[in-house]
């Protein structure tokens, strides 16, 4: 009945957009078709500022808009859950994202209200509480450690990023993820026990307010749905990862890259009938062949390089290519949410972020 996914190395490649990826845009496509439910359930939080959301996946939405098939009641079952569980979008009936009624009636904060850990109970003081207790412990490994980086603070998160230019050994977020779970294991009853997600990014460490057994479980009590009927789809499910805690409240499927969540997805649609999944018109190999799908192995093997290769991730999410003389893009610090203007200048104003 839905079907849950993370953003980052799920939808897209980590600190990257959904732009152009067909395959993979169909299949979502012909899920919504079919009357499933589709909700991206991302540790990307800003707040609600519907552009930002927009730009991870506008390679998404735009093959939404032009997909004739895919009805403005069908795109209806769409969402996107930020900040693991703190904002809900969903798509309108001109195919863009619009902020979901949080309180009164319908509202989704005030019908999940049953839930005990549901966003629409918890304590600004709490939420303030835990807030604290994750700076204090990042900021104290960012000294101890001697990492280049700083530690930032949003409404429902608090994150330690890289400086500009450099890199975080992935073994020292994990110590990093370690000493502040240890220390809101300690700490919890300051903050009254709110659910929270503290995870290696890959690039940098956080800790959300909430984590994605509460998205989740929220999608799943506002749509009337059984978990026995859920599946979410993401790529880190260690214990210092944030898909993690969906474990907790449905099915999942444990993949390493967008290639590995096609293969899923094109699998899933197969067994469910004799459904084509191949974007029209079909991708060639310059030889007037079909382009060869790549197997399970060949993905994971891929994927695999793609983790060690830095040429693979950015720091910043980017709006397509103007075609208009004069004009720049547009860019987007993925840790910050800070729009930043590429060209000349742009890496200046970028150091000072």
């Amino acid at each position: 009945s839905i079907v849950t996914f993370d953003g980052d190395q799920t939808l897209y490649t980590d600190g990257a957009n959904f732009e152009k990826n067909p395959r993979l845009a169909l299949s979502i496509s012909l899920l919504l078709e079919a009357g499933v439910a589709i909700a991206v359930v991302t540790a990307a939080g800003y707040e609600y500022d519907v552009d930002k959301y927009t730009l991870r996946i506008n390679g998404l939405l735009s093959f939404f808009r032009e997909r004739k098939e895919l009805t403005p009641e069908m795109a209806g079952n769409f969402y996107m859950f930020g900040g693991e569980c703190n904002y809900l979008l969903r798509l309108n009936r001109e195919y863009e994202l619009e902020p979901v009624q949080e309180k009164g009636a319908g509202g989704w904060m005030t019908s999940t209200r049953h839930l005990p850990d549901s966003p629409g109970n918890w304590k600004e003081s709490s939420v303030t509480a835990l807030l604290d207790v994750a700076s204090s412990s990042l900021s104290s490994s960012l000294a101890e450690m001697n990492i280049r980086g700083r530690v930032i603070r949003k409404k429902r998160a608090v994150g330690l990023i890289p400086l500009p230019g450099s890199t975080i050994p992935r073994e020292s977020l994990d110590e990093c993820v370690l000493r502040v779970q240890s220390a809101l294991h300690q700490g919890s009853e300051s903050f009254e026990g709110l659910p929270y997600c503290a995870f290696n990014g890959g690039r940098d460490a956080w800790v959300d307010v909430g984590n994605k057994r509460v998205g989740v479980s929220v999608l799943q009590a506002y749509l009337g749905l059984p978990a026995a009927e859920c599946l979410h789809v993401g790529d880190q499910f260690l214990n210092t990862g944030n898909d993690y805690a969906a474990r907790g409240c449905s099915p999942c499927a444990w993949i390493t890259s967008p290639d590995e969540t096609g293969y899923i997805l094109r699998k899933i649609l197969k067994y469910a009938g004799d459904i084509d999944v191949n974007p029209r018109p079909a991708e060639g190999d310059g030889q007037g062949g079909q382009k060869k799908v790549p197997s399970l192995e060949d993905m994971t093997r891929r994927s695999s390089l793609d983790a060690t290769d830095p040429s693979v991730t950015a720091d910043v999410a980017t709006t397509p290519r103007s075609k208009e003389p004069g004009k720049v893009r547009m860019v987007m610090d993925v840790y910050t949410g800070e729009m930043l203007q590429a060209g000349v200048g742009s890496e200046k104003k970028k150091q000072k972020t």
